[in-house]
């Protein structure tokens, strides 16, 4: 398993899920659902260190996340998580860029290779022609394709994505889950996201770890259902 997860209790001062045993390996994507505030963005930034776990243990690539430092991390794992402050002078291709700090030291200029990368990843979002505009004129659905793209140019084995269909309408979200399923089946990558769109989303996962009563379970998609029927799914919730 590229992403292990080994007795892992995850939350802040009180647990939010317990007893986390479950894995992800290169070349497949996994969909991650739950109710509102049941911890998935917790878990995603327990996977990267920044909310230590309360319990147990997560690994990347059998190494400890607790004895990594952060860029150790990103070269293992990039992500797209909730939207910080938005740099006001920064342009879309800046921002994608940025993903490639990880493998240089602090001052650096990008090769041509990685502005080939960058370019390459601005097609396949559909960023081309704002590849220069400021970040804060982006709609907010071409603002969250250049956070996507920021992690897509880390080129890390691993990417986890919080709500990455967010802001976008039905075209960009199939467009994104597409591309997200090609990197894993044709790039190897290791994918976990989870999606509000979960109904659609889950068309394009190998398996869903569904978060409740505080502990994770698991499943196929097209097993979803017959597995957990007892649970009476919100779905306004999820």
């Amino acid at each position: 398993m590229f992403l292990k997860f080994n007795n892992a209790e995850i939350g802040y001062q009180q647990p939010l899920i317990r007893n986390v045993n479950c894995g992800l390996e290169r070349g497949e994507v996994v969909l991650l659902i739950g109710d509102n505030g049941s911890g998935k963005t917790t878990l995603f930034k327990s996977i990267l260190n920044s909310v230590p776990l309360r319990g147990g243990g997560i690994f990347l690539d059998n190494a400890n996340i607790s004895r990594l430092s952060r860029k150790e991390i990103a070269k293992k794992a990039a992500a797209v998580l909730s939207r910080g402050a938005i740099p006001a002078h920064l342009a879309a291709r800046d921002l994608v860029a940025f993903g490639r700090f990880i493998h240089y030291p602090y001052y650096f200029k990008i090769s041509e290779d990685d502005n080939e990368m960058v370019e390459r990843i601005l097609i396949d979002l559909g960023l081309k022609k704002y590849s220069y505009t400021p970040l804060r004129q982006l709609s907010d659905g071409n603002l969250q394709k250049a956070f996507i793209g920021r992690a897509l140019a880390q080129n890390s084995p691993a990417i986890i994505l919080d709500e990455p269909t967010a802001h976008l309408d039905e075209k960009n979200k199939l467009m994104i889950l597409k591309l997200l399923r090609r990197l894993a089946q044709e790039n190897s990558k290791a994918i976990l996201l989870s999606s509000h769109d979960w109904r659609l989303a889950m068309h394009f996962a190998d398996r869903i770890w569904l978060i409740s009563n505080r502990e994770i379970s698991e499943s196929r998609p097209d097993d979803f259902f017959n597995k957990f029927p007892e649970l009476k799914l919100d779905i306004s919730q999820l």
